[in-house]
């Protein structure tokens, strides 16, 4: 040791942190965030929750994704060609537009030899609107597993956060047990609040809902008021008279319009003596300031009770 000059102790230890700068460069690399596009604003929010300071998250879709003319938005497109993963719900009109929108262009993994990863949460979720036989007659391929939105029962999010941990898990073994860490304590805090919207639901049994968003029939498995929509090609409404008509056969006393749902139709509700019409998004993208999976829950118990005076 006694050999070693000042100088060659210097010389040593810019060795050592040029060795530290490219060891780190190549982690960073490999083992920076994971890029995430998730196909909903709302399984985002439970993305984020799970994947933790792990994951970079965007959202691909705006608006109902039952629409013909689904496409990913254009913001999103660049970042999806960098995507680590895809988070969806299974739903095959998310995944064709979400082809469509590659043109072929191999995601960041897939130019590395690894496949984009697709993580679908659906598996295990409760479905409404399930077909049960061939009576049913015909209907589309892609609702043969019911009602697509499902993530509107939040007792289907503890199956989805699991869902997400184990995708994450298996892009990144060795955070596994983080990411199944943040999902459990991301269901403990659900169950909690599960638990306080079904006492705030009670009072609110017997009230009839009409919802122009028919995801919203997945929350009434809650309890509390019965939630009746459109009989019709789920997607597709009936002229805003009929669809008055059709709302008071079926004796409902508040109508939940959606943001997304033509202005003509509010209009039509509007002028119908009896009828009680709140505005209530059906997603946290239309909720100000709103950023967690319960805020959309908190949101429509909330206008429900202002709405019935409760």
């Amino acid at each position: 040791m006694s050999g070693f000059t000042p100088m060659r102790w210097v010389r040593l230890a810019f060795v050592l942190a040029a060795a530290w700068s490219i060891s780190a460069g190549v982690w960073g690399a490999d083992h920076g965030r994971l890029s995430v596009a998730v196909a909903e604003t709302d399984l985002e929010s439970i993305v984020k929750a799970v994947g933790g300071n792990q994951v970079d998250t965007f959202s691909l879709f705006k608006g109902c994704i039952l629409r013909k003319d689904l496409l990913v938005e254009a913001p999103a497109k660049v970042r999806l060609a960098k995507a680590d993963a895809v988070v969806w719900t299974g739903y095959f009109n998310e995944s064709a537009a979400i082809k469509a929108s590659s043109d072929g262009t191999p995601s960041k993994g897939e130019a590395k030899g690894k496949p984009c990863k697709w993580i679908d949460v659906s598996p295990g979720a409760t479905r409404v609107n399930v077909p049960t036989s061939v009576c049913d007659g015909y209907v589309d391929p892609s609702l043969m597993e019911g009602n697509p939105f499902f993530w509107l029962n939040p007792e289907n999010g503890p199956i989805i956060a699991r869902n997400v941990a184990e995708g994450l898990g298996d892009l990144r073994p060795e955070k596994r047990a983080y990411f199944l860490a943040n999902a459990t304590a991301f269901t403990a805090a659900l169950d909690r609040d599960i638990a306080r919207w079904k006492e705030e639901l009670k009072p609110l049994a017997g009230l009839r809902v009409f919802c122009t968003q028919c995801g919203w029939q997945n929350f009434s498995q809650m309890g509390g008021p019965t939630f009746v929509v459109c009989k019709g090609t789920p997607g597709v409404l009936p002229t805003p008279d009929i669809l008055v008509d059709h709302v008071k056969e079926m004796k409902a006393q508040i109508v939940l319009l959606d943001p997304n749902t033509p202005p003509e139709y509010g209009k039509a509700f509007r002028r119908e003596a009896g009828l009680k019409v709140i505005d209530v998004p059906s997603s946290i993208e239309s909720i100000p300031g709103a950023k967690s999976y319960s805020a959309l829950f908190d949101n429509v118990v909330k206008s429900l009770q202002k709405a019935a005076g409760k």
